[in-house]
């Protein structure tokens, strides 16, 4: 039997399910949502998922925090950190595929929902929960990444996502916690943090008309502040994946959070750009992404060096596909996963190193290493005495025939 898909708070008050896993941050949406669930009689687990420094445990005494809402609200609480699943399972695809959304800024929420929808269900199999919400809007993509997920993962569990539906402004959702006990902080932005991409949205930032305030920036430096010296650092590969920095080997649990201190103090990985959403209307949204700035730059810049042109042409064609159907939520449907597969394997002989450069917002390649580059310096000789022996008068005429032809006529 296929899960149903409740998409509006009625249908929830009308249908409501026996057994709910919340995907839960603590803030504002999903504390509101659970505050509807108390007075509906919906059991629920709320589930964090950590990953990275952001989320976390209550501190001593933290009324606020999200086990102390969740439990006010009557709701069980579980908290996972995801962090090493990220590292070593949802962000290595998207350095294979350079990963840049219609090659305006580097994935953030695509890496992390999908990680959080298998979460939810595997909590749902243990709890024997029959479905699993969120509080994603029309707006975001977010909505189909983890909805898509759940279906692949398991269809047969409901998906709750009344906010689809139900628009409730976020002065109405603070009235009713406050009646409730709540007092929530405001804040004039909605921020979404991995490691990979701090991703800034909602309030001022709604109308890309409006300048840039540098008060919205945290990971990266404003030019005016950065180092008048440039730093350079060398990036090794090994199928396509950095796994020294400097000559010192290291794993993306390290170097990511290493790079994004270092290239953002030189105030590199600032984006700004318009997102396309399900129903055609774009979302601006600005991210902070130092490392993926990085470690993207430096990729690029050894597959180009390794790769044949049909590899290189291919590659990219399939890695624009494999970003856009992750976006989309296709993380976990078959053509997703095909497409990995295929971007992972193509990687294989992109190995070597990278010197690259950091000042004032830029990221410059110095130099590229490779046992398997195909550039001209690194054949020598060999290359010579193969050209000696070719035959280059057919190859001329190969090469023109389609003019020569037309032009007798």
């Amino acid at each position: 039997m296929t899960g149903r898909i409740l998409t509006t708070l009625g249908e929830l008050t009308d249908r409501p399910p026996r057994h709910l896993v919340l995907l839960y941050s603590g803030g504002l949406d999903s504390s509101y949502l659970l505050s509807l669930l108390r007075r509906a009689d919906v059991r629920v687990t709320a589930l964090n998922v950590r990953i990275g420094e952001a989320g976390g445990s209550d501190g001593p005494g933290d009324a606020r925090g999200p086990a102390a809402v969740a439990a006010l609200f009557g709701a069980g609480y579980r908290e996972l950190d995801g962090t090493e699943a990220f590292y070593t399972e949802f962000l290595p695809p998207a350095i294979h595929a350079d990963a840049y959304y219609q090659n305006q800024f580097p994935v953030g929420s695509t890496l992390t929902r999908p990680l959080m929808a298998r979460a939810a269900v595997s909590l749902a199999w243990e709890l024997g929960a029959d479905a699993v919400g969120h509080t994603a809007t029309y707006m975001q993509n977010t909505a189909a990444r983890i909805g898509r997920s759940v279906a692949a993962l398991d269809p047969e569990l409901d998906v709750v996502a009344p906010f689809l539906g139900s628009n409730v402004s976020r002065a109405d959702k603070q009235a009713a916690l406050r009646e409730a006990g709540i007092d929530l902080p405001g804040s004039v932005h909605s921020v979404d943090e991995n490691p990979w991409a701090r991703v800034i949205e909602n309030g001022t930032l709604e109308n890309p008309e409006n300048r840039l305030a540098e008060s919205v920036f945290t990971r990266t430096s404003d030019l005016a502040g950065c180092p008048a010296e440039p730093v350079e650092l060398t990036i090794g590969f090994d199928g396509g994946l950095p796994v020294t920095l400097d000559e010192r080997p290291t794993v993306l649990a390290d170097l990511v959070p290493a790079l994004n201190l270092l290239a953002g103090r030189h105030g590199v990985g600032r984006f700004s750009g318009l997102e396309d959403t399900p129903f055609g209307v774009k979302n601006h949204e600005v991210r902070e992404s130092p490392a993926a700035a990085v470690i993207t730059a430096g990729h690029r810049a050894l597959a180009n060096a390794v790769l044949g042109p049909r590899e290189h042409a291919v590659r990219a064609s399939l890695a624009t596909e494999w970003t856009t159907t992750a976006v989309h939520g296709g993380w976990f449907g078959h053509l997703g996963a095909c497409l990995a597969r295929c971007l992972a394997d193509l990687d294989r002989p992109v190995t070597g190193s990278v010197r690259l450069r950091l000042h004032y917002g830029t990221v410059t390649v110095l130099a590229v290493r490779s046992a398997n580059g195909l550039y001209y310096a690194r054949l020598g000789e060999d290359f010579h005495d193969w050209m000696n022996d070719y035959g280059y008068g057919a190859w001329h005429q190969l090469a023109g025939l389609a003019d020569r032809t037309r032009s007798a006529r």
